[in-house]
């Protein structure tokens, strides 16, 4: 995304280079769709303005606007936009329906709380609707479709032709697809040097769970202090992991988590850990199917939300850890006997 958006300080960010801006929330969608978005703006002469990463004063005012109780994320997403408020041209809040699936009979679906996630913020906010995009997309559609489907609803506003929009789209989802090549690519690198007899634990969970550090109440360093290599899912290609034993899986990032579960499962030195939050309804069943799919595996379920801190998180890592070593200890010591047999 560099050189193709900017990052929202303290004033308003009208314009950037002659550019109108856009405004996106650092949140929910905003972690996993961001690149997207950036390319597909910046081809039409628009430029992308982020939110900056959770602090403080984004989670209290999220918390404070909500007018009814909801996940931790959410609660923030509200802090994110009503920092975007009036400091950019436009604001890009859109409802996305769902994602893009390994198999085309899987539905994909984000969860209700994303979905709705642009009337539940205007209304808590009051906001103006004359500068908002709020789309209704599927990007789980084919391409060309999903040109028609963003193109008709927004290309009035942003005075701006079909075609283009149809252009922009493409390279965005080229510029899109080559990073999520190069994430694997890199998870691949670290997954081939690590130590074959050093564990290493796979982090599940929702992007704007696993990326932002004040919801994760920075787990990866936290996972480093003590000594923990730590690898999120989304660096692991996990597309071809079948989960035919799962044939009504609504979620589409349930259906990611799961499928990194059988791959952590399969694999004697890679341990689970799943981030969650306190009142989300999707991870609720989720959870269920996690334990059954690890069966008799270590893996340790966080539960985090607003109230949550890093002493009581420290607590459970560190015994986490202990598992994962008394796991590693009887593993090797088969392997020695295995070795002693096959000799």
């Amino acid at each position: 995304m560099a050189g193709v958006y900017e990052e929202l300080k303290e004033g308003p960010l009208m314009e950037v280079d002659g550019r109108p801006t856009v405004g996106m929330q650092r949140a929910l969608y905003g972690y996993q769709t961001a690149v997207l978005w950036a390319h597909f703006f910046d081809r039409l002469g628009f430029r992308l303005v982020m939110t900056p990463t959770t602090n403080t004063a984004i989670s209290r005012a999220g918390v404070e606007t909500m007018v009814a109780e909801t996940c931790y994320p959410v609660k923030v997403s509200h802090g994110h936009v009503k920092e975007l408020v009036g400091k950019t041209r436009y604001l890009f809040i859109p409802s996305i329906i769902n994602m893009p699936t390994p198999r085309p009979s899987e539905t994909g679906f984000y969860c209700p709380m994303v979905q709705s996630n642009s009337f539940m913020v205007r209304m808590a906010l009051g906001l103006d609707r004359s500068s908002i995009l709020n789309p209704v997309i599927h990007l789980k559609y084919d391409p060309e479709t999903l040109a028609i489907e963003i193109s008709d609803q927004i290309r009035k506003k942003l005075k701006v032709s079909k075609s283009r929009i149809r252009n922009a789209l493409y390279y965005a989802l080229e510029q899109e697809a080559r990073f999520i090549q190069e994430v694997h690519s890199t998870g691949q690198g670290i997954l081939e040097g690590h130590p074959p007899e050093d564990p290493l634990v796979v982090v599940t969970g929702r992007p704007y769970n696993l990326y932002d550090e004040r919801l994760n109440l920075r787990l990866g360093q936290n996972l480093a202090k003590i000594g923990v290599t730590a690898l999120p899912m989304d660096f692991i290609d996990v597309s071809s992991v079948d989960l035919s034993d799962f044939p009504s899986m609504y979620w589409g990032l349930g259906a990611q988590i799961l499928r990194t579960a059988k791959y952590v499962r399969e694999r004697p030195t890679c341990f689970g850990l799943h981030m969650t939050n306190f009142g989300c309804g999707a991870d609720s069943f989720i959870e269920h199917f996690y334990k059954h799919v690890m069966g008799d595996k270590p893996y340790l379920i966080l539960e985090l939300d607003e109230h949550s801190a890093v002493a009581g998180v420290m607590t459970r890592l560190e015994a986490y850890k202990n598992v994962v070593e008394n796991s590693m200890q009887k593993l090797r010591s088969q392997m020695r006997a295995d070795l002693r047999v096959a000799g």
